[in-house]
């Protein structure tokens, strides 16, 4: 996460405030998301929409901590299905509160790209990018985008039991996107924001509440998390609010990058063969631990499978690692991290098995050991899902 800034606030009610236009407030809302280093908000969030005559409506409970070190804690609670996703720096911690149910990886989180890289359509989002999203990143944007604002009004507002005042802003994207933020007068932060969508088979409307807003680093036992006895782990779960998480089944999709030897390989030109594409970083310690088994398996399993590391670092110092380990896997070169981006990569190690049908069999986020990967491998070999 890169739009965190510790940040002591004292809430007190501020003197007299400075005037200041509503393109005066939106940037200083934008900068303020911008700087944050660490955080912890809880929100509200209802949507309604009336499509076709259809209305719809829906409650929800977002809640986001986050601070240096890719520590994080990150919950989405809609209706009665609650999921947590909680990490330390290098263990992720994963719980679905309404079924019991839990899962542990050892992995490192990557630095997140440009917001707008990330919001396409087609781009991968787990529960700890999601409430970034909601909370932080969506705020960030409309303060970036907005066309001819205008200042409402001054506003009181309650954060919990803290009386706070905001600058009422509304404004425009679109013709047919509105939007009203009730900008904190210290932080610059979103406490309230109403957003309202047309559309030509009817309209929507979204309206987020802050509950809760600090800005002081977390007290670091929000970031560890321990299952209750009656809980039960799981290899993986797909929580609310995630977009992609689990690739098994989908077409791999076709890149080309080029080896530390400068060699072009094409995904589309190994169909036919099973391929393991494995994401890391020689900065990973979960990576550097699994690495040693990919090895061996490569060596094990020879011409019949195609091993592919996929690193987005520089290229000498991928190839002073890989020297010094004596590692004979190719490694594709990603700096720009369009392959990751392509199969949403956030966290590493991540292990692709793809099929020789071109159809990935299977997912791996975090380090498994030998036994897995091996039982993977010779799955997709045998041609079974």
């Amino acid at each position: 996460m890169k739009r965190y800034l510790v940040w002591v606030v004292i809430w007190t009610a501020p003197a007299a405030a400075q005037s200041l236009t509503a393109e005066q407030v939106l940037a200083k809302s934008s900068a303020a998301y911008a700087s944050l280093k660490a955080i912890h908000v809880v929100a509200e969030r209802d949507e309604t929409s009336d499509m076709r005559g259809r209305p719809v409506s829906s409650s929800a409970e977002c809640e986001l901590a986050a601070g240096p070190g890719h520590r994080y804690y990150a919950r989405f609670k809609l209706a009665d299905v609650e999921g947590l996703a909680v990490s330390d720096g290098s263990t992720i911690w994963r719980a679905l509160v309404s079924q019991k149910k839990w899962s542990k990886m050892t992995a490192a989180a990557l630095e997140d790209t440009d917001a707008e890289e990330e919001g396409g359509k087609n781009s991968a989002k787990d529960l700890h990018g999601t409430m970034e999203d909601v909370l932080l990143n969506h705020f960030f944007a409309l303060a970036k985008a907005a066309k001819e604002p205008a200042l409402i009004k001054e506003e009181d507002y309650k954060v919990g039991h803290v009386k706070t005042r905001g600058y009422l802003v509304r404004a425009h994207t679109t013709a047919e996107f509105t939007f009203e933020l009730l900008v904190d007068e210290q932080t610059f932060l979103v406490l309230r924001a109403k957003e309202q969508r047309k559309a030509p088979d009817g309209a929507s409307e979204v309206v987020t509440r802050l509950k809760r807003l600090e800005l002081s680093q977390p007290d670091d036992s929000l970031y560890t998390f321990t299952p209750q006895r009656s809980w039960h782990e799981v290899e993986m779960l797909i929580l609310p609010g995630e977009q992609r998480m689990s690739l098994i089944g989908e077409h791999a999709a076709n890149f080309t990058l080029k080896t530390l030897d400068g060699e072009a390989v094409a995904l589309e030109r190994l169909r036919g063969k099973v391929v393991v594409l494995d994401f890391w970083a020689t900065w990973c310690p979960p990576c550097r631990a699994e690495l040693p088994s990919v090895e061996k398996l490569r060596k094990e399993y020879g011409e019949s499978v195609a091993f592919y590391g996929v690193n987005d670092e520089e290229t000498s110092t991928v190839k002073k690692f890989v020297s010094q380990q004596k590692y004979e896997m190719p490694v594709l070169l990603d700096g720009r991290r369009d392959v990751h981006r392509q199969y949403g990569v956030r966290a590493i190690p991540t292990l692709l098995v793809i099929g020789p049908d071109g159809v990935i069999r299977q997912h791996f986020i975090g380090s498994r050991d030998e036994s897995v990967l091996r039982k993977a491998i010779q799955s997709a070999l045998k041609g079974n899902g």
